[in-house]
């Protein structure tokens, strides 16, 4: 976690009367949001709510127009802040394409903890070989660490994506429409991941679905987007080693 003061009294993530889009047209409008640490926020909406725009400025991608980001009290007020913060974040996306060039599963993992620990002519270490064996263990892939990801599932892929989001052990991890392409048994399989995820490692996380089930199970509070504006929240009924929010 991001160190000093700040870290320890600021929210994990706020939004203060955020604009933002792209070619000066705004998708997001005014939205003010605000996330403790260890706290799991559902959203959803529409296509075209402005979620993953939202999502954008979390990450440092897209600078808005008006507004000011902060997470763990950081300003993202430069390209370095924004540059420094997008190593603390653990991203899934929709899907997981199986790509043309062979890597295996393990190294496809460890492409997690680049950046972080090593880099450049700096090799990974014993810790980093470990780290991965832990992730791989936690989602279920020990087994498969030496095959070729372009062999795998579509569930197995995604169950990648969540190791290499964790293996760097971020401060948010953010999950965009995690499920949206898997069969039935994977969705299940991977909603379970992400109810241990809840339970066990209480990261702060901003999960995107339009999956009510998922976000019931996953999340403490569920806000919903339309015309890049929240206008709905509804916080979850407290569950067994969940956060009070």
């Amino acid at each position: 976690m991001l160190q000093g003061a700040q870290a320890v009294t600021a929210p994990a993530l706020r939004l203060s009367d955020v604009t933002a889009g792209y070619g000066g047209r705004p998708v997001l409008r005014s939205v003010s949001l605000e996330v403790q640490a260890g706290e799991a926020v559902g959203i959803t909406g529409p296509n075209g709510a402005g979620k993953s725009t939202l999502l954008r400025v979390v990450m440092g991608l897209l600078v808005p127009q008006e507004g000011s980001v902060h997470v763990f009290g950081l300003p993202l007020a430069s390209g370095r802040s924004r540059r420094r913060i997008r190593t603390r974040i653990g991203y899934v996306a929709q899907e997981q394409p199986a790509g043309e060039m062979p890597i295996t599963v393990f190294d496809a993992v460890l492409l997690g903890r680049w950046g972080r620990t090593f880099a450049g002519l700096r090799r990974p270490s014993d810790a980093d070989r470990k780290a991965v064996w832990d992730r791989l263990a936690w989602v279920g892939l020990a087994d498969r660490a030496r095959h070729d990801v372009r062999h795998l599932s579509g569930g197995q892929r995604q169950r990648v994506a969540l190791a290499r989001a964790l293996v760097g052990n971020p401060d948010i991890l953010i999950l965009d429409e995690p499920t949206t392409h898997l069969d039935a048994a994977a969705q299940t399989d991977f909603s379970n991941l992400l109810i241990r995820l809840r339970r066990e490692l209480r990261i702060t996380t901003l999960l995107v679905s339009h999956d009510a089930a998922i976000l019931q199970e996953c999340t403490d509070r569920i806000l919903t987007m339309r015309e890049g504006r929240f206008q709905h929240e509804a916080k979850q009924r407290p569950r067994e080693g969940s956060f009070d929010v």
